[in-house]
């Protein structure tokens, strides 16, 4: 009689192969979901990838959190992908300069900041960005400082082996000119909604949060109503500013649209641009011709009044103009 062990079942052609900082004995770092997102970087060392293999799940141990106090033993968590960066290596001490976006080591954990002042005994004055971290300012040597980045596709922003190239672009970058003045910029964490190439100029709008800005127009987003594949997290890209519009601003949506008012409609995680052209009998449900030239039945609740994004400012079309 021929047996198969489970092992078997799996194609190992299709087995991850994970990069070196995912390996058993590794440092990362993980910002552990229930800190939130404004929540702490914390270091841990890979034990070993979960199982089933395709969950993309990590087991790990933190060197400094959830010691128990008894045993001194420091328990096996797992964590998602999403959920884990490469510990970056160590730095030489820089110097920094006001207004630099930093982190600093503080309570086991590196929490997000900027450099407030430079001390005259070479310290430096540091606000956290987090509303959960108190007192928000708080004075930390070279040693306990690095210049933020962020993990982003296999890589870090701005580069590590690039890291002073990269602050003297935020240098000049900072520097305000008319140019730059003229163009949309955006804070981080920013809301905003962004828009696909591929979806053409009839394209859906998607709600969206600014991680970080890495250089030439260009911003990494991630998606607040689009998950990953694994659905480890939300999906992030990198986007230019053309694809790139504030949130628009809430406006009072009328108890019951009427025929040829113009909406968006919110289909597969965008919003969609249409026209209502028949309001069905119970007056909750509506059927929407979309700017793709499809029409298809939408709930009162799923739909928004339309607003165009020009010049820098939001504006309602005209009343009679159709798709």
């Amino acid at each position: 009689k021929r047996s198969m062990s489970k092992r078997s079942k799996y194609d190992l052609d299709s087995i991850p192969q994970d990069p070196p900082y995912l390996q058993p004995g590794a440092l990362v770092e993980i910002q552990p979901p229930e800190f939130g997102y404004e929540g702490p970087w914390h270091i841990a060392t890979i034990a070993q990838r979960a199982t089933p293999i395709h969950s993309n799940r990590f087991v790990v141990r933190f060197t400094h959190l959830f010691q128990d106090e008894k045993t001194g033993n420091r328990p096996l968590r797992m964590f998602n992908l999403g959920d884990i960066r490469p510990h970056p290596p160590p730095q030489r001490p820089r110097k920094f300069k006001n207004g630099d976006h930093a982190d600093a080591y503080h309570n086991n954990g590196w929490w997000d900041g900027v450099i407030v002042q430079e001390l005259k005994n070479g310290n430096y004055l540091f606000r956290f960005n987090s509303d959960n971290q108190w007192p928000k300012f708080v004075e930390f040597g070279v040693n306990k400082l690095r210049l933020h980045r962020t993990w982003f596709n296999g890589h870090w922003i701005p580069p590590l082996e690039a890291s002073e190239i990269a602050v003297e672009e935020v240098q000049r970058e900072e520097e305000p000119t008319k140019k730059t003045m003229e163009m949309e910029e955006y804070n981080e964490r920013a809301l905003v909604e962004v828009a696909n190439d591929e979806d053409g100029p009839n394209r859906a709008w998607y709600a969206a949060i600014i991680v970080t800005p890495v250089g030439n127009k260009r911003y990494l987003i991630q998606y607040t109503t689009m998950r990953t594949d694994d659905n480890s997290g939300f999906f992030g890209k990198v986007m230019d500013t053309l694809h790139i519009r504030p949130r628009p601003p809430d406006i009072e949506v009328p108890d019951q649209f009427v025929m040829l008012d113009q909406v968006d409609a919110f289909y597969k995680g965008g919003w969609w641009k249409g026209v209502i052209i028949k309001v069905l009998s119970d007056d909750s449900k509506y059927h929407v011709y979309l700017a793709t030239h499809e029409e298809m039945e939408f709930k009162h609740s799923e739909l928004r009044l339309h607003q165009d994004w020009i010049d820098g400012k939001w504006t309602k079309p005209s009343p009679g103009v159709h798709l």
